[in-house]
């Protein structure tokens, strides 16, 4: 696969980067519509690749599609994660919408190699932006919004919003502002004839797929895992709705980015106590 450097050495336009957990680093461009041509199409082959690797499935069908569909040209904010040895191992981007009456940012295609999976790399680059998006909106705060099928995915969610804000509830009905949210970001995907409001499920989400995943990841949770495993097949997606708000939610988040920088910290701290030793 192209390493990250090689492939934006003669972009036209560069990306900002900012520190990850775990001496990863994210590029954003915001926006990426501002790219020529050619380096958005060097983009779409290494989505093909890396997307191909963390879902263990061909990817190529889809990235020709959202291609067709001028994603990059649509798109808000998009990411590449790369490593510290040069190599591309995730990426995400969010769209600005207006859903309901109330701000919110819908996550696009996001992904990670399998072996980074549950390491925080995303959670990290999530904090950043959610953080920043969420002093932007105001005292009305804002809901962030995915189609997805991964249980990862959704407790990354309902880690920051909490069960209560994040639909659907493992325990609880989806309420009407959210199934109608739900519904207009239904038709704003081109899939409202997919879209079951009550249970926020998508049907056939993935249809112009065999499966998103070879393998579908798993979470820490087991409430979770089962609740994916029980609503959904493996080409159905939820339209997962997270309301965050408050000084509370901003503390979750900046307690999340704290408590890394506290573990790498601690981390370098023993490793120079052994060095001296």
């Amino acid at each position: 696969m192209t390493s990250f450097s090689t492939l934006v050495r003669s972009f036209d336009v560069k990306p900002t980067l900012r520190a990850l957990p775990r001496g990863y680093r994210s590029a954003c461009w915001s926006p990426p519509a501002s790219l020529g041509a050619a380096h958005k199409e060097a983009i779409y082959g290494a989505l093909r690749e890396v997307s191909t690797l963390a879902f263990g499935a061909d990817m190529t069908p889809y990235w020709r599609d959202r291609s067709r569909d001028g994603f990059l040209d649509r798109i808000s904010r998009f990411y590449f994660i790369h490593s510290a040895d040069d190599r591309i191992v995730g990426w995400t981007g969010y769209h600005r919408l207006k859903l309901a009456g109330r701000a919110c940012l819908y996550l696009d295609s996001t992904g990670v190699l399998p072996e980074l999976q549950n390491t925080g790399i995303m959670t990290g680059l999530f904090s950043q932006f959610l953080a920043w998006e969420m002093l932007r909106s105001g005292p009305w705060g804002v809901y962030v919004s995915m189609r997805t099928e991964n249980p990862v995915v959704y407790q990354s969610f309902y880690k920051v919003a909490g069960e209560r804000n994040t639909h659907p509830c493992l325990t609880a009905s989806v309420p009407p502002r959210v199934q109608e949210m739900g519904r207009q970001l239904s038709v704003w995907l081109k899939q409202s004839d997919k879209f079951e409001p009550s249970s926020l499920r998508v049907k056939g989400a993935y249809d112009n797929l065999d499966a998103l995943y070879g393998e579908l990841p798993t979470c820490d949770d087991e409430n979770i895992n089962r609740y994916f495993r029980e609503h959904l097949r493996p080409v159905d997606a939820f339209l997962v709705l997270a309301k965050l708000s408050g000084p509370s939610t901003l503390l979750s988040i900046a307690r999340r980015r704290l408590g890394a920088v506290l573990k790498k910290r601690h981390s370098r701290q023993g490793e120079s106590r052994k060095k001296a030793a």
